[in-house]
């Protein structure tokens, strides 16, 4: 790939990144919302499961590398998160999508930390 291409499949990441990390913010919280109507969980388990993702917007806000590799970490766990929850036969069609949505973060933040490095490497 060369510098432009790889400049177009960065834009394609970061925008990838943004729908996933949405998505997944969505989930939680019309997840968490149906718990709480349902009597199964409490308020703070909602905010337990939001406050690591809201915690990387100035992450995705200030583009920053770093915080992506951190991010990706992060999708890991709510894969994992989500793969326990229906191992435990909790399983629920917002689970999957909750699964679905982290595994696409988890993809898209690599994709674009992996781009990003590729972009900031001097030219040789």
């Amino acid at each position: 790939m060369n510098g432009q291409d790889d400049a177009a499949a960065l834009i394609i990441a970061r925008r990838g990144v943004w729908m996933a990390y949405a998505a997944l913010l969505a989930l939680l919280v019309i997840s968490g919302i149906w718990h709480y109507v349902q009597q199964h969980a409490q308020v703070a388990a909602l905010l337990v499961r939001m406050l690591p993702l809201v915690l990387f917007l100035p992450t995705l806000l200030m583009q920053r590398r770093r915080g992506h590799i951190w991010l990706t970490a992060l999708g890991v766990l709510y894969v994992v998160q989500g793969i326990l929850i229906v191992a435990k036969g909790g399983g629920s069609v917002l689970v999957i999508a909750e699964i679905l949505a982290a595994a696409a973060l988890t993809i898209m933040a690599y994709r674009y930390v992996r781009l990003r490095g590729r972009l900031d490497r001097p030219a040789s």
